[in-house]
């Protein structure tokens, strides 16, 4: 299965510190993965709560994310080994 499925925002992405009011600059998946959750997250409500999609469940939403995955300039073969089927754009992913 091809790893990585799809790119999210994880370079200097500001956050909050160690304390309650400090923000942090920081990189990586750890700042990666709030997005990606948070668009899947945003999926099941549309889906399920909202009644679009009862039967919404893990590999259909990676379905959706995957077919909404934007491509970027300078790769000519998708997917590819560096940012999958793209970066992610959950408002092309949920279906009209």
């Amino acid at each position: 299965e091809l790893k990585p499925e799809l790119a999210a925002p994880g370079g200097n992405i500001l956050s909050t510190g160690d304390g309650s009011s400090t923000y942090v600059w920081m990189s990586g998946t750890s700042m990666a993965s709030p997005f990606v959750t948070g668009s899947a997250a945003l999926l099941m409500q549309w889906g399920i709560v909202d009644g679009r999609d009862p039967f919404l469940y893990g590999e259909k939403i990676k379905a959706y994310l995957r077919r909404g995955a934007r491509h970027l300039p300078g790769y000519s073969q998708w997917p590819n080994p560096e940012l999958g089927f793209g970066t992610l754009c959950l408002s092309d992913s949920i279906p009209i």
